[in-house]
């Protein structure tokens, strides 16, 4: 059932809108998965601190095709339940009243929901470039480097992360209210104290570079980069000269840049 909260009615205009979201989708390529439930959260903060006022929108949605059994069993959203709800495009004009609001976007792993978010509503999301992007799956890489996972149930077991929400894992609005949770924890790490209370630095820092410790692609798949840096320089310098290195692993030329000692 979809649900709406507005309490944005007096903010000054010097407070910021961060607005979460999530979506349960038909399948793992956002390519061509279609959305089969939505969650908006559209937050107000004050620098870091978040002011209490929100905005919540959230429903099912019928896609085009047929939800595949193996995406059910992930969002437990089957076809029998968004049988009677609206195709994606009829909730157009619900999703608008908070895009037009946001300053930023969020979500976990925010470059997969975003591409699909594009693609299934080009006129809300478009706007919203790189520079306004909040991923906190990429944050979480950068400040918890060691930990085995980043996944956000990991990590929402991890740091007891999930005090005061209710509803299910891997539904779209318990999601939603999770990410928020992990982006106030991640606030309070010493990597984000000298952001000034600043978004736009908060983003800066999030797309800097990533150190990539191992290969995920090509022949040493799988193996050490530091380890392949020293064992096979000529496979190094032939990869750096990839044009498609920087473009499609900006991660991986950085690091590899680093270890190197190679100018840009």
């Amino acid at each position: 059932m979809n649900k709406t909260l507005d309490l944005f009615s007096s903010i000054p205009s010097s407070d910021v809108r961060i607005l979460f979201l999530d979506t349960e989708t038909t399948g793992p390529d956002p390519s061509t998965a279609e959305v089969c439930e939505v969650a908006f959260l559209l937050a107000e903060y004050n620098g870091f601190t978040f002011t209490g006022k929100k905005q919540v929108f959230e429903t099912l949605v019928k896609p085009s095709v047929p939800i595949p059994p193996e995406a059910s069993a992930v969002n437990q959203i089957s076809n029998r339940m968004v049988a009677e709800y609206p195709a994606a495009e009829q909730f157009t004009a619900e999703i608008a009243k908070l895009t037009e609001k946001a300053d930023f976007i969020s979500a976990h792993n925010l470059p997969y929901d975003y591409m699909i978010l594009k693609r299934q509503y080009p006129s809300l999301f478009s706007r919203f470039n790189r520079k306004m992007h909040i991923d906190t799956l990429r944050l979480s890489r950068h400040i918890w480097q060691e930990i085995p996972s980043h996944a956000l149930q990991a990590l929402r077991y991890r740091f007891e992360l999930d005090h005061d929400i209710q509803g299910e894992a891997h539904r779209a609005l318990f999601d939603t209210e999770l990410v928020q949770s992990l982006l106030h924890f991640s606030l309070k790490s010493p990597i984000c104290s000298d952001l000034e209370n600043n978004w736009n630095l908060l983003v800066d820092r999030i797309h800097s570079p990533l150190e990539v410790k191992i290969f995920t692609f090509g022949k040493y798949r799988g193996n050490l980069v530091e380890d392949t840096v020293a064992s096979d320089p000529d496979y190094i310098r032939w990869l750096m000269k990839q044009k498609w290195l920087s473009e499609e692993h900006p991660d991986l030329y950085h690091t590899i840049l680093s270890k190197t000692g190679a100018k840009k």
